[in-house]
C-alpha cells in the first residue's frame, strides 16, 4: 500500500509548490495582506497547513499528540513570521521528510494509537492520516484560493486529477 502514500503525499507536494509559484508571481504584499477571511492572511494559512503537517509526521515517528500540539504552539509565532522563500524552503523540506518515512515505513496500515490532549484513544493508521494530511492541504489550499480572489487576483488549479494528467503526459515524455 505504501506507493498510493507516497503518490498522495507527492500530490500534496506539487500542490503546495503550485501555490508557492502563482504566490512568486504576484506583489510580495499579497502574502501577508490582511483579508477578511477564515485566516487574517495567506502567510497564517501557510503556517497553519506547515505546523500540521510537522505535527503529523512527529506523531508519526512516534511522539505524542500532546508534544506535537505544544510544538505547534511554540514554533507559531516563528512561522507565521517568515518570509514566503523561507516557508517554501521549511515546506520542501518537510516534504523530504515525509517522503523518506514513507519509502521506509514497511506497513503503514498497522494499527496507531493516538492519545488525543483530553485522554481519549484513537486507533488510526499512518495511512489514514496521510489521507488526513493531504486532504487538509487541499482544504487550506482551497482558502488561499479565496483569499487571493478576494484580493483581486486568479490562483492556480492544484486539483488531484491535473496531478495525475500531467504526471501522465510527462510519463510519456520519458
Amino acid at each position: 500500500m505504501k506507493q498510493i502514500e507516497l503518490q498522495l503525499y507527492d500530490y500534496n507536494e506539487w500542490a503546495n509548490r503550485q501555490i508557492f509559484d502563482r504566490l512568486k508571481e504576484l506583489p510580495k504584499d499579497v502574502y501577508r495582506q490582511e483579508v477578511q477571511s477564515v485566516f487574517p492572511s495567506i502567510s497564517h494559512v501557510l503556517a497553519h497547513v506547515y505546523l500540521s503537517d510537522l505535527g503529523w509526521i512527529e506523531v508519526f515517528s512516534g511522539k505524542s499528540m500532546d508534544y506535537s500540539l505544544r510544538l505547534q504552539e511554540e514554533l507559531k509565532e516563528e512561522t507565521v513570521s517568515k518570509g514566503m522563500e523561507e516557508m517554501e524552503a521549511i515546506f520542501l523540506k518537510l516534504s523530504e521528510r515525509y517522503k523518506l518515512f514513507l519509502s521506509k515505513m514497511e506497513n503503514t496500515d498497522k494499527p496507531l494509537v493516538i492519545e488525543n490532549p483530553n485522554g481519549d484513544l484513537m486507533e488510526t493508521s499512518v495511512f489514514e492520516q496521510v489521507l488526513h494530511v493531504v486532504n487538509h492541504g487541499t482544504y487550506h489550499r482551497g482558502n488561499i484560493t479565496a483569499m487571493l480572489r478576494q484580493m483581486g487576483h486568479s490562483s492556480v488549479p492544484t486539483d488531484y486529477g491535473l496531478y495525475l494528467y500531467l504526471k501522465q503526459m510527462k510519463n510519456k515524455k520519458e
